[in-house]
């Protein structure tokens, strides 16, 4: 059965899907909205139910001076509720901030998913041009297998020396080299792939290879640089990371705040105890106790906020610190994109004129090799002409494939830092 070949899409799709610290960040997310809920319920009345009981045995001295045998056993049971009534939106503020932290959560995900995106489009397109030197030194293999098959033939006949042939094998052999040297880098970029994709069997992992030439260097670029740049501001989540955080830090600042203010709490109780002295005959039962000593009670507590030895007020100048040190990072952050982006266009305008040049040089290198086999059967060329003719051959064909992959990802990674997508 034919193996399935992998789009670049599948691949990163499937990277995503598998990486274990993009599925972390979905379960701090999810921790982060439980914070939300849990600081929403700050707001309902918190209910307890109570029940102790202690006993005394020993002597003790009353008001008048009478030391006596003071055993008793002491009891109460009930249940007690307390409600913030105003705390400066604490607990609304409170949630608030939890959500902002599950939206930073969320959108390193994406950060992570765009770095490891980049990844995998690295290394897909090393195993294609892996590839491509492997089927282009494979070619040379064949080419020089006829070459020593003339050789030998030419030299049963009497027609070449002995040392034609041996010069055929030895350059044959050091094709087979340089073949398998080709060949282990392959496997290796393969096995890398395999890895960012978590992918278990990299030993069947085929890739598709949707690089065409005349697609490639036909991506136009056609924007001011400067459209280019708010472009990819706009789809770089580091971005949508420093707002969110903004948004946080000023949460933050009003959470400090509500410490400046009164808190304002009630609380209802109801109960019962109960009494035993011991030694004392007419001693109520507990049942009888516990229901005559039943009370209630509703109180307001009030907490105002005099001296906090300038806590709040250098917490408040901490904010606004940490508020002026993200502006920075994003005024950083739009430099280097910027630089990324100088970059990729400067790489892109010569690389393509070096794979034109390339592309122009393997022909002429191609066409050479003609002339020189066409002498080389006439006996006006040697087979070392023929070896020189077809190692710049081996040499123009690889800088040609190279050249190709190179513009490539710099058309892959020039689309993707601009709009976020490789379509």
């Amino acid at each position: 059965m034919a193996q399935k070949s992998w789009s670049l899409h599948e691949c990163i799709d499937y990277a995503i899907a598998h990486n274990l610290p993009v599925k972390q960040q979905d379960i701090k997310a999810a921790i982060k909205i439980l914070d939300q809920e849990m600081a929403l319920r700050e707001r309902l009345p918190s209910v307890n139910g109570y029940a102790n009981g202690y006993t005394t045995f020993g002597h003790s001295q009353d008001v008048f001076g009478t030391i006596r045998r003071n055993d008793n056993l002491n009891s109460n049971i009930g249940i007690n509720g307390e409600i913030t009534l105003y705390q400066y939106n604490y607990s609304k503020n409170q949630a608030k901030k939890a959500l902002s932290e599950a939206e930073q959560e969320r959108i390193e995900k994406e950060i992570l998913k765009r770095n490891l995106s980049v990844q995998v489009m690295e290394s897909y397109l090393q195993v294609l041009l892996n590839r491509a030197l492997v089927v282009a030194q494979d070619s040379a293999i064949g080419f020089s297998l006829q070459l020593l098959d003339k050789a030998e033939k030419s030299t049963a006949i009497g027609a070449t020396a002995v040392s034609v042939v041996a010069e055929a094998k030895a350059n044959l052999l050091r094709e087979k080299q340089q073949y398998q040297q080709y060949h282990k880098e392959m496997q290796q970029s393969i096995l890398k792939l395999a890895q960012l994709l978590n992918y278990p069997d990299y030993k069947n992992l085929q890739l598709s290879d949707p690089v065409l030439e005349n697609e490639m260097i036909s991506v136009p670029i056609s924007s001011e640089l400067s459209a280019l740049k708010e472009e990819a501001y706009l789809h770089n989540p580091v971005f949508a990371k420093f707002q969110s955080q903004l948004e946080g830090i000023d949460l933050e600042s009003k959470l400090i705040k509500s410490a400046l203010y009164p808190t304002i709490k009630g609380s209802a109780g109801l109960g019962s105890t109960y009494f035993n002295a011991f030694k004392a005959s007419d001693t109520r039962h507990f049942f009888a106790q516990t229901k005559d000593n039943f009370a209630q009670q509703l109180a307001v507590t009030v907490s105002i906020p005099i001296f906090n030895k300038g806590k709040s007020k250098r917490q408040l100048r901490q904010t606004e610190l940490s508020k002026q040190h993200i502006q920075l990072s994003i005024e950083n952050e739009r430099l280097i994109q910027a630089q990324i982006l100088d970059k990729l266009l400067l790489e892109i305008d010569e690389n393509k004129k070096q794979y034109h040049i390339a592309v122009e040089a393997s022909g002429a290198t191609e066409q050479s090799l003609s002339y020189t086999v066409r002498s080389f059967d006439a006996g006006r060329a040697s087979i070392y002409d023929i070896n020189t003719s077809k190692n710049n051959l081996i040499k123009a064909e690889s800088e040609r494939i190279r050249a190709k992959y190179t513009v490539a990802f710099n058309q892959m990674m020039l689309r993707y830092q601009i709009y976020g997508t490789i379509n």
